[in-house]
């Protein structure tokens, strides 16, 4: 074998972009940084583009001129023995016409003048046809091995393709397609639908042809389902689909026709085929690691019975071309074998017909499964399963463990009624509703959220997985088992459209600025950094109850692995009622909003640098308590009120709705900021909440190091679980104006040498309601600063389950608190329950109200302050801690999990806070 080390660039090649330096308002930075790596959009392998048509074509192959930068070395007819194509540096094989593989040997093997042959295609090889007429077909009894690697696949393409990239190494073709045949493999695997009537579906006896391939007829079928038709691994069909004859009729990129379960097929792409990308006509062949981009007819079509498995599939549709992405169907309700397909993993995404048409019989079982449609989810068949108008688990197509994001609803008006949405609920694991994928095909927090089917118990083909979709949580743009090898599937990252390409880089992204007033929709994707200019605002405000003048509501949507920065005070985002953001981060790729200094390596001191840029602020429609007007009431639509310091417009927020919905931040960063925002020094906090209400998901998020209060939460009832709030210079959590949410398992550490309160509480005054009445259950508060609670004006409050360890005072318990009374009443003031206050300088303050501080921790119950705190690693529960009675906080509120410890650590094995959050392990500096 002839090892190709440096002459595919053209097909193989990644494109190259030019990078133009260009000025950054208020920025320091200055010129790009280096060109990002990724997956070529050429698909793998080594680099070269040819020779021009100079080198020899290997011994026994007869040079037909030359393509592009190739010599073309002709294959032609039937190959009757065995065949290799060597991978030669410079050379291309072109087919020409019909080439049959082997003469067909039968159904059982024994067919008069069968005979067997195997062609062997090396790594690195590229073999092409120029119209309809060049295709392959793999005779029953013969065997195809295209041997290809994750660095140097088998391709399979178009004279045009080559013509194409070699005038232009970053055209990738377009719309494209039919430019050649395709590849035929015929089988003697199990099949039900039968040419002969009198023949039982199933046996030997059972056979059929291949559409439209004739003289001779491509016939397939029998009755031995291990029959081995050789091995694809590492292929890429491009381009095909052209008709073979003059009625027109088109191959699919590859039809498998009664393959059977010997065949080895992984690390496939059929990439804008005319027809169907791959096509099962019965058999049982398994598949792993297929890539469909771009076809125009079905994705994958299944049918004759096919009863095969697949797993690791993802399907993207060019927006210009496509039908549905899955078509299955079979001869008739309860044929047999039944068209019964396993298909795990898989992620779909597209905009045409359907994402799943059933009909015909079909069965199937789809699971662990990312649907992603800009139209119906199903064209659901009344012939599909057994053929009957209602849902049967057992004899109907199932869905488990598979998310559903079709915009034009769940099915066709021409569905089955009912059937469709039966079947998503009958599965508890299945989800309707909104994708949270990052560059088109990697998971976010939604799809992570899916519990998954373990696929080992569909079969022993299937390999563990333990997620939903094709790609797991780990895997990213530049590694995953799609890249280095595929065509066009991970373009190179653009900036969004409604963002502005700055012409700069930053560690090799494209610096993309974001600004103004967003009043469409915008998603901030993945592979490029963005430029927070200004005040951002999201949408324009709807008013209290959605009527306002002049409203308009928009969406912003950052993926996982994102990151945004500002550069001052004037740069912060506004999150206008009526509107969302949706931070989509995950464990391993959290959405970081930062400062310049903090990126580009220009804080003077990372540990004290704070008020960098200025931060986010939501506003939401959910009550509140302190009202602008003084003729409003409180928690009703009429109480509104503004963010201080934030005109021009102001941020208003209030309403009546509790369930008001601002989106989703799930496991993200904001860091260094708080900058006044404006010549009278406001600040703004991290994250100012605003009446946000509880259909607003607000999970793992961090604010470290902020000029003022960490969160903020003024009014609203939001819920917040799994909060780290580090180094933040003012108040960490401050609650005030009717705050009613909960908030479990939050963890603050005082920087040593910033820092407030943990936690002050206030209202708008004594018995105002809505009452300033947060719960906070399984907090640990390490700090040194001025009072871990700093308690007043009518704020009440349960704190639960919480580790208190703190160098000063725990309390600054202001007589204004609670029912403004002197003294101490447990219906009426914060009350605490199963904490533990170790705090250094004492229980409270000389300017406390000390009978209500000791009365919170006497009339509360198993609450200590005579067991010193035993945490290790800074804020990870010891033995002390452990020992603990624990207060159900689930019986309070069935929103809280159930727990057994006190404090938001429960051990070293408890790791929540990691590997999304910084600072507070050695290994994740912030």
């Amino acid at each position: 074998m002839k090892v190709q080390m440096s002459k595919l660039k053209l097909l193989l090649a990644g494109a190259s972009f030019a990078v133009i330096a260009a000025c950054s308002q208020g920025s320091d930075i200055a010129s790009p940084g280096p060109s990002a790596p990724g997956t070529p959009p050429g698909g793998g392998g080594n680099g070269g583009g040819g020779n021009g048509g100079t080198v020899s074509c290997p011994t026994g192959f007869t040079q037909t001129g030359s393509v592009g930068d190739f010599t073309a070395c002709e294959v032609s007819g039937q190959i009757l023995s065995n065949l290799t194509l060597e991978a030669v540096d410079g050379v291309a094989y072109r087919i020409n016409g019909r080439i049959d593989v082997g003469a067909d040997i039968g159904a059982d093997g024994n067919k008069a003048g069968g005979q067997s042959a195997r062609l062997t295609i090396e790594p690195g090889a590229v073999v092409y046809g120029a119209s309809g007429a060049d295709y392959i077909v793999v005779n029953r009894g013969s065997q195809i091995e295209t041997l290809g690697t994750a660095t140097q696949p088998v391709i399979m393409t178009s004279q045009a393709d080559i013509e194409r990239r070699a005038a232009d190494a970053d055209d990738l073709g377009g719309s494209n397609t039919a430019e050649w045949g395709g590849l035929v493999l015929l089988g003697q695997a199990p099949i039900n639908r039968c040419l002969s009537a009198a023949a039982a579906p199933g046996t030997v006896a059972c056979e059929n042809i291949v559409e439209g391939v004739t003289n001779p007829d491509a016939i397939y079928g029998g009755d031995d389902a291990n029959d081995n038709s050789g091995i694809l691994r590492y292929l890429q069909i491009r381009f095909a689909g052209f008709a073979i004859n003059t009625a027109g009729n088109e191959l699919n990129g590859i039809t498998f026709a009664g393959i059977g379960a010997g065949t080895e097929v992984n690390h496939v792409q059929v990439h804008n085929n005319e027809d169907d990308g791959v096509e099962f006509f019965g058999g049982n062949v398994n598949v792993s690691h297929l890539v469909l981009t771009g076809n125009k007819d079905d994705s994958i079509d299944t049918d004759n019975g096919y009863q095969g498995n697949i797993q690791f599939a993802i399907v993207v549709q060019n927006d210009d071309i496509g039908d549905n992405i899955v078509e299955a169907s079979s001869v008739a309700p309860g044929a047999l074998p039944a068209s019964d397909a396993t298909i795990s993993n898989f992620t779909f995404v597209g905009n045409r017909t359907n994402a799943f048409r059933l009909n015909t019989g079909t069965v199937g079982t789809y699971v662990n499964g990312v649907v992603d449609y800009g139209k119906e989810c199903f064209r659901w068949q009344d012939s599909a399963g057994d053929g009957n108008t209602s849902f049967n688990a057992a004899t109907d197509p199932s869905f488990r463990s598979v998310l559903f994001d079709c915009d034009a609803g769940v099915a066709t008006s021409n569905s089955v009624a009912g059937v469709p949405d039966a079947a998503i609920a009958a599965d508890s694991n299945n989800l309707l509703g909104s994708n949270s994928l990052a560059s088109r095909l990697f998971p976010g927090p939604v799809e992570q959220g899916i519990t998954p089917v373990d696929p080992t118990t569909l079969g022993s083909f299937f390999q563990s997985a333990s997620y939903a979709g094709a790609f797991s949580a780990s895997e990213t743009e530049t590694s995953n088992w799609a890249s280095g090898w595929t065509f066009g599937l991970f373009p190179e990252a653009a900036c969004p459209t409604g963002t502005a390409d700055t012409g700069l880089e930053l560690n090799g992204e494209t610096i993309c600025r974001v600004s103004g007033v967003l009043t469409d929709d915008l998603r901030l994707t993945r592979g490029n950094v963005y430029e927070i200019s200004g005040r951002v605002d999201v949408g324009i405000d709807v008013g209290a109850d959605g009527s306002a003048a002049g409203g308009d509501t928009a969406v912003l949507t950052i993926e996982s692995g994102v990151t945004l920065f500002g550069d001052s005070g004037a740069d912060y985002i506004v999150v206008n009622r009526g509107s969302q953001i949706f931070a989509n981060g995950t464990r391993e790729n959290p959405v970081i909003l930062t400062s310049e200094n903090d990126l580009t390596g220009n804080q003077v001191d990372p540990d004290t640098a704070t008020a960098e840029w200025g931060g986010l602020v939501l506003l939401g429609q959910a009550p509140i308590n302190r009202c602008l007007s003084g003729s409003a009431t409180p928690g009703t639509a009429a109480c509104e009120n503004i963010v201080e310091g934030v005109t021009n417009p102001d941020a208003r927020y209030g309403g009546a709705d509790a369930d008001d919905n601002s989106g989703a931040l799930r496991f993200m960063q904001l860091k260094y900021a708080g900058f006044a925002i404006n010549t009278a020094g406001n600040e703004l906090n991290g994250i100012t909440f605003g009446g946000i209400g509880r259909g607003t998901t607000v999970e793992y998020v961090q604010v470290h190091n902020n000029e003022d209060d960490g969160v903020e939460f003024f009014g609203g009832n939001v819920n917040v679980r799994h909060l780290v709030l580090t180094g933040n210079k003012d108040d960490s959590i401050d609650t005030d104006n009717g705050y009613q949410g909960n908030i479990q398992f939050a963890i603050v550490v005082q920087n040593a040498d910033l820092g407030d309160n943990i936690v002050e509480a206030s209202s708008a005054g004594n018995g105002v309601t809505p009452l300033s009445n947060a719960t906070i259950s399984n907090f640990t508060f390490i700090g040194n600063r001025t009072n871990a609670f700093r308690l007043n004006t009518g704020t009440v409050g349960r704190y639960l389950n919480g580790v208190v360890d703190y160098g000063k005072e725990c309390f600054r318990f202001q007589d204004s608190a609670g029912d403004g009374v002197a003294g101490y009443s447990l219906a009426n003031d914060p009350r605490f329950d199963s904490v533990l206050f170790d705090c250094d300088g004492g229980l409270a303050t000389s300017n406390s109200d000390a009978a209500a501080a000791q009365g919170a921790v006497d009339q509360g119950s198993n609450n200590t302050t005579a067991v010193a705190s035993s945490l290790t690693g800074v804020f990870v529960n010891g033995t002390a801690e452990t020992a603990a009675t624990v207060f159900d906080a689930n019986a309070l509120d069935s929103w809280f999990e159930p727990v057994t410890y006190i404090g938001a650590v429960e051990n070293g094995s408890d790791r929540w806070w990691a590997g999304w959050s910084c600072g507070l392990e050695a290994s994740s500096p912030c």
